[in-house]
């Protein structure tokens, strides 16, 4: 079968533990610059490569898409571009362990294809297949390359891999990353002048955050933080990758797909951050590809996120699109390599909500559909806020509710453990609640709020209703903790 061009994956690997193995020290400082470092490699690599093919007789080298740890490039086919790309990917696996010692690793495949006048395409054996199948190809093939790491430079130098380390004279351990080099050099790690030993790579990274905090003047996390709590936020797109797979009928569709999401990850969201209401008090640490990692203060990275879910509606719900993530809501002297990682699995239980259904947000140890539910928990928890604020409704009503949602959870429990289950705190609610109605000195307002509550929203078979509005309570008691600070 003769073909006429390559398809070339490129997948940087061990991103998320490369990103937050940072010490809590200028911790704001040390993840942003990692997280430019990681952008800015993967940008140098999908660059020469592509001027390694160019010399290697390819005319036409577009890369059609290079974010998040990824890059795609198109080239014309020959055997001499299918070898550059094969010496390329040897060259790059050796220079990033000498630089970081297993600590990344980059993947590269690439695939010869034709592609046919209705959009389909000609690759490794089959006719007439979707496009997504070069792109199934090369994720396969960093699949497998993941799971042999670092196969080829083992067979290649097996003495540089398992002699001895020397100890002792100039080897060093690393400060930040715990690795042992005796090219460790010395550099100063916080703002009280200490001194420690780190790779060179780290001190590099180090030095952009410091250049970027002056550029662009962002805070440390406990600056961002005040006198409450900070918020750690991990979104990412929901189904992209089936998407890549499955969802264009001819490349053309996926470069201006692929040009739309690069922009709206790298400029939307920044964008976005400069409105007055967030550019000071948060940080985005990281945004790209189709996910991102925000840090700032707990409400505005809550207000934040749903911000991004309703653009990312706008920008991409013709395409099938939606957005799912998580919040954690943590102190802001705790260490934020651990915070990333709550973040990340309040993430992951949104990505699982209801048996995959995704397009959620898990925050404050409960998770919400995007389109069904967020809405609903804002709207109490705005009436909470107003009606204990302007209307002198008692704040004991959200510890109430809160304290009614988790009898409920009992009972759940208890009904999957088969036994019996104890519905009283239903009764002990209608009653709370007709009390409150009932004292005189409450205004028509809080009035109608509890008997909203009791007759329509809670009493009786309502759904999550009561989960929702807890929530909602929760919310609304760290607003108003925020506003007595």
């Amino acid at each position: 079968m003769n073909y006429s061009k390559l398809f070339i994956g490129g997948d940087l690997s061990g991103i998320q533990k490369f990103l937050y193995n940072i010490s809590s020290k200028k911790a704001a400082v040390s993840l942003k610059g990692r997280s430019f470092y990681l952008q800015q490699f993967m940008e140098n690599q999908c660059s020469q490569l592509s001027e390694d093919l160019k010399k290697a007789g390819s005319q036409t080298v577009e890369v059609i898409y290079c974010s998040g740890g990824k890059f795609y490039i198109l080239a014309d086919y020959s055997e001499k571009a299918q070898k550059t790309v094969e010496e390329f990917t040897r060259t790059a696996q050796k220079e990033i362990w000498e630089k970081h010692l297993g600590q990344l690793g980059i993947n590269i495949s690439c695939t010869p294809f034709s592609e046919n006048p209705d959009g389909s395409v000609n690759t490794g054996g089959l006719v007439n297949v979707p496009p997504g199948q070069l792109w199934a190809t090369v994720n396969s093939e960093f699949a497998r390359q993941k799971n042999q790491k670092f196969k080829d430079l083992l067979s290649m130098g097996y003495q540089d891999y398992f002699c001895p380390i020397p100890v002792g004279g100039k080897t060093k351990v690393c400060a930040i990353t715990g690795v042992e080099s005796p090219a460790c050099v010395n550099q100063d790690i916080d703002d009280e002048g200490t001194v420690a030993y780190v790779l060179p790579s780290v001190k590099q990274q180090i030095q952009l955050g410091e250049t970027l905090r002056n550029q662009q003047h962002f805070k440390s996390f406990e600056d961002y933080a005040g006198k409450t709590y900070l918020g750690i936020l991990r979104m990412d797109v929901d189904g992209l990758g089936q998407r890549f797979i499955k969802g264009f009928k001819s490349i053309n569709e996926y470069k201006k797909f692929s040009a739309r999401l690069v922009k709206f990850f790298g400029n939307r969201i920044e964008d976005m951050q400069k409105d007055s209401e967030f550019r000071d008090f948060l940080n985005i640490i990281y945004s790209g590809g189709d996910d991102l990692f925000i840090v700032g203060r707990w409400d505005k990275v809550v207000d934040f996120a749903d911000c991004i879910r309703k653009e990312t509606a706008n920008n991409f719900s013709k395409d099938g699109i939606t957005i799912s993530g998580g919040v954690a809501v943590v102190h802001p002297k705790f260490p934020i390599a651990k915070a990333a990682e709550l973040a990340g699995l309040a993430e992951e239980k949104a990505k699982t909500f209801r048996n995959g259904e995704k397009n959620a947000f898990h925050f404050l140890g409960k998770t919400v559909s995007w389109d069904k539910e967020f809405d609903y928990v804002r709207r109490f928890k705005d009436d909470f806020t107003q009606l204990i604020s302007l209307n002198n409704m008692s704040k004991g009503i959200l510890h109430k509710i809160m304290l009614y949602d988790s009898l409920a959870e009992t009972n759940k429990q208890l009904a999957r453990e088969g036994k019996a289950e104890n519905f009283s705190y239903i009764w002990h609610m209608s009653y709370y609640l007709t009390r409150m109605i009932e004292r005189e000195d409450k205004n028509q307002a809080v009035k109608d709020f509890c008997i909203n509550l009791r007759d329509r929203e809670l009493m009786g078979n309502k759904g999550r209703n009561l989960e929702l509005i807890s929530l909602a309570a929760r919310w609304a008691e760290l607003l108003l903790r925020n506003q007595e600070d």
